[in-house]
């Protein structure tokens, strides 16, 4: 049986794309790398097409403008960290076992991905509106599980989901942030302990709990 080749228009269409993926992936590395370092405000669209290797009016082939790519860089970023953090624990998991891994899972992300937890995280005023909406989303995930658990009667519903998953998202990009600009601040041991120990008994732990 004779297997016929592609035709050549098929075959330039499919390097085209190819080519549009490649190029786009450079462009995402490149901005990942220019905002964790300077910020959004202080990157050029110019620097981000220079930096992949490609002309500027390529830039605007791919993203309307700087803020489009940061968005879905911190689009991507997030969609990273709640993938971790659904696959560290389930709902049906008791609540004392879960939280230790969603805090190894959290601090095990900041580590291998400390360019993006600088721009999820960061403070810069020019990202707030983003990154709000973003950790928005965090947020909201965080309270259903919180409601599906009192639901089941798994946890008390003496804290509000709402106001704990806020709390809980802020306490993260907080802490976290800060971590990742100087590891040698804490272990990483103190540091999954410390935020485990916070979500199971507050800041005022009656009892130590076990090593995470």
């Amino acid at each position: 049986m004779t297997v016929s080749s592609p035709p050549p228009t098929a075959t330039r269409q499919s390097a085209a794309a190819r080519s549009r993926v490649a190029t786009r992936e450079r462009l995402l590395a490149s901005g990942v790398e220019l905002f964790a370092a300077k910020g959004l405000h202080a990157v050029t669209t110019h620097e981000v097409a220079r930096a992949a290797g490609v002309a500027t009016g390529t830039f605007y082939l791919h993203f309307r403008d700087k803020r489009e790519l940061f968005r879905q860089i911190a689009l991507e970023a997030l969609r990273e960290l709640r993938w971790r953090l659904d696959a560290a624990a389930t709902p049906s998991e008791p609540l004392r076992e879960s939280v230790p891994h969603l805090a190894r899972a959290l601090v095990s992300f900041a580590e291998e991905h400390r360019d993006w937890v600088r721009i999820i995280f960061s403070v810069d005023r020019d990202t707030l509106d983003v990154e709000s909406d973003l950790l928005s989303e965090l947020a909201a995930s965080i309270a259903d599980g919180r409601r599906h658990r009192i639901a089941h009667g798994e946890t008390s519903a003496a804290l509000d989901p709402v106001i704990l998953s806020q709390a809980l998202v802020g306490m993260w990009a907080r802490v976290i942030a800060w971590w990742v600009e100087d590891p040698s601040r804490a272990s990483r041991t103190t540091l999954i302990e410390t935020l485990t120990k916070i979500q199971l008994t507050g800041t005022h732990p009656a009892h130590p709990i076990a090593q995470p």
